[in-house]
């Protein structure tokens, strides 16, 4: 099946893009070069705001001092927690590369956003990403007193493949008895390894990331297939007893197919699942290009999300 049209705002800016050393097309040849994949790790500029104080903390990490990124929001209240996970094809990403995003979630979902530095493949496959990120959760329940936060309101979420840690770092609390966890987030989450979905087999020339891009980050973060619940959360035996989640796909993006099946799989099990499907949306938009009339509109759709599920009493 074709996949349809861009959205002619997305389209007009991944035309005119400057995007700076990210490739708006060809991330395949990036991702191909150690040389060019080591440059996306360069941290960027970051954006401010405000109502949001911003401070590193390092903590003991299973492969040794790990980097937490705390944005919290300018208040002496308590507040709920969202542990966050970013993207990068398991390859680059940062922190400070979705500051916009967690500088939003802090403010507007009310909440101390930690982000996580986790470890990059493919110097540090599978499972390192998902120990770290694991880590971090179980520093933000013990520490929460120390941040400000209440232990027992804690959502996690991430993008792309920081959704895959994400849902990961879900199972994982729920298999060892971990910390509780409110809220799942997952946006346009990778959760198959096994590369097989209809959106992923037809992706060959999809902008941002396509077909032979996200085999690379797969073979260089697990090997190739790898049905480790931890690396392919899509194929857990059981996911039940999992908190409410909320899952935005693209419409013209690889990781649509997988997203949707994952949702569906998790209401199956009798999770309550809410999916949201972007049409003319592509991988990574809401990053890119934040001030499109899509990506503002999903924004508060996160945000609402978690929002809703962290402040509700």
């Amino acid at each position: 099946m074709p996949y349809p049209a861009v959205d002619p705002e997305i389209q007009h800016l991944l035309d005119t893009a400057d995007t700076g050393v990210f490739p708006v097309y060809g991330l395949d040849d990036v991702l191909a070069d150690p040389q060019r994949y080591a440059l996306l790790r360069d941290l960027p500029e970051t954006p401010t705001d405000e109502r949001v104080k911003v401070e590193d903390r390092y903590i003991p990490g299973p492969g040794g001092q790990l980097r937490l990124r705390l944005y919290r929001p300018v208040t002496d209240a308590i507040l709920p927690v969202i542990l966050y996970l970013h993207g990068g094809a398991y390859t680059y990403g940062s922190p400070e590369a979705e500051e916009g995003r967690s500088l939003q979630y802090a403010a507007e979902a009310e909440a101390v956003v930690v982000s996580v530095d986790y470890r990059l493949a493919p110097e540090h496959p599978f499972p390192a990403a998902t120990d770290d990120a694991y880590a971090a959760l179980e520093w933000a329940a013990e520490h929460a007193a120390e941040i400000g936060a209440d232990p027992q309101r804690i959502a996690v979420a991430g993008g792309s493949a920081g959704g895959n840690l994400a849902a990961a770092t879900v199972l994982r609390a729920r298999d060892l008895g971990g910390p509780h966890i409110t809220f799942q987030s997952l946006t346009y989450p990778g959760v198959d390894t096994t590369a097989t979905s209809e959106s992923l087999r037809t992706a060959d020339d999809l902008p941002v990331l396509n077909r032979r891009a996200l085999l690379l980050a797969l073979q260089r973060y697990t090997g190739g297939e790898n049905l480790h619940p931890y690396a392919s959360p899509l194929h857990a035996d059981d996911l039940s007893n999992l908190p409410p989640t909320f899952i935005t796909v693209a419409e013209i993006d690889p990781l649509r197919d997988e997203g949707r099946a994952y949702a569906d799989r998790l209401t199956a099990a009798g999770t309550t699942t809410e999916l949201i499907q972007l049409p003319g949306a592509v991988h990574g938009f809401d990053l890119l290009f934040p001030q499109a009339a899509i990506s503002q509109r999903n924004l508060k759709d996160q945000v609402r999300a978690l929002r809703d599920a962290l402040h509700h009493h």
